[in-house]
Order: structure tokens, then C-alpha cells, then sequence
């Protein structure tokens, strides 16, 4: 089946919501997706950063950038992820936690494709791989153990200008691990 990738909102524009609203959104998502037949197409629901652009500027996400919030979600629901990234290397900073032994454990049973990109700080997405702050030779390592057959699309910000040179450049840099 394909997989089709959603950004499931839970964005808010003045600051992060409390935990009575998270949850609210929360449910308003579980009933919403309990009405849609998924018979021949595969959810993944986009891990999100903690600061993400929109085009009125930035925003502030609140479902599906923990960790503790991904695996709770999935587990209770039975949805898939997929892991992008960039955006979770920004939720790593943004939670002063560390994506290999914190983050990635944690939600690794979740994941059925993933865009694969580098970030830079809170709010740096998208930066060429390897150039950031990701630790993809450590990532890569343990993507052949835990997920060798999940798909993945590099994801570099304008990667597909000069005839996809930035995309290109991504995937001969994951090459050396994959």
C-alpha cells in the first residue's frame, strides 16, 4: 500500500498549549482518524519540529514533536510515524535530550518511512546532511540494524534546484553508512 505522510496540525500562533489543550487536540485527532478508512493506503503521521515555519511566519507545534507524546499516541492507536529528521534533531535541542539514546529509542517502533535531512539549533530545518546537527553516522548504523527496509526521501531544503543537486549531494553523503 502507499504511505501517505500527514502533518496532523496541533499548531498553535502565541505560544505552546497546556496539557489540558494538548489533550483536547488530542482526542478531536483520534475521533477524526477513527473515521477514515484507511483500506489501501498506509498512515504516517510527520514527527514535527518545536518551532515550525508556516507562511504567516513561525508557529509553535504541540502534537507530535515528544517523544513520550509519539509513542504514547501510536501505542494506544496503532498509527505509524514518519520520521522526519530534521524536525526531531530540532525537538532534541529544543528538549535538551539526545536523539540516540533518548529520542530514537523511543519511537523507533513507530516508524514506516522517513525523511531524512539535517537541522541546525531549534529552528535550522533542512540544512544539507551532514552540515548540522545530526548524528547520522550513529544514525545510520543503527537505521541498517532496527529499520533496514523503511523507505526514505531525502529531504534537503531546495534540494531539487540544479537538477536535484542538493538531493543528490545527500544521497552520496548516505551512502557512506547505508
Amino acid at each position: 500500500d502507499p504511505i501517505l505522510i500527514v502533518n496532523v496540525g496541533g499548531w498553535s500562533q502565541k505560544g505552546f498549549l497546556n496539557q489540558k489543550e494538548i489533550q483536547e487536540k488530542t482526542e478531536i485527532l483520534k475521533k477524526s482518524l477513527a473515521e477514515i478508512d484507511f483500506t489501501g493506503v498506509e498512515l504516517s503521521i510527520q514527527t514535527m519540529p518545536p518551532y515550525p515555519w508556516h507562511f504567516g511566519g513561525q508557529q509553535y507545534h504541540n502534537l507530535f514533536v515528544d517523544p513520550e507524546f509519539i509513542d504514547k499516541f501510536c501505542t494506544e492507536t496503532g498509527h505509524k510515524i514518519c520520521l522526519d529528521v530534521s524536525h526531531s534533531m530540532m525537538t532534541c535541542n529544543y528538549l535538551k535530550v539526545d536523539f540516540m539514546n533518548e529520542y530514537y529509542p523511543k519511537i523507533k517502533k513507530h516508524i514506516n518511512y522517513m525523511h531524512v535531512v539535517d537541522a541546525k539549533d531549534v529552528d535550522g530545518e533542512g540544512v544539507q546532511i551532514g552540515s548540522g546537527d545530526v548524528p547520522f553516522e550513529e544514525l545510520c548504523n543503527a537505521l541498517n540494524d532496527d529499520l533496514p527496509d523503511v523507505a526514505f526521501v531525502p529531504e534537503v531544503w531546495q534540494g531539487h534546484k540544479n537538477r536535484g543537486e542538493g538531493f543528490w549531494d545527500a544521497l552520496s553523503y548516505l551512502e557512506k553508512w547505508f
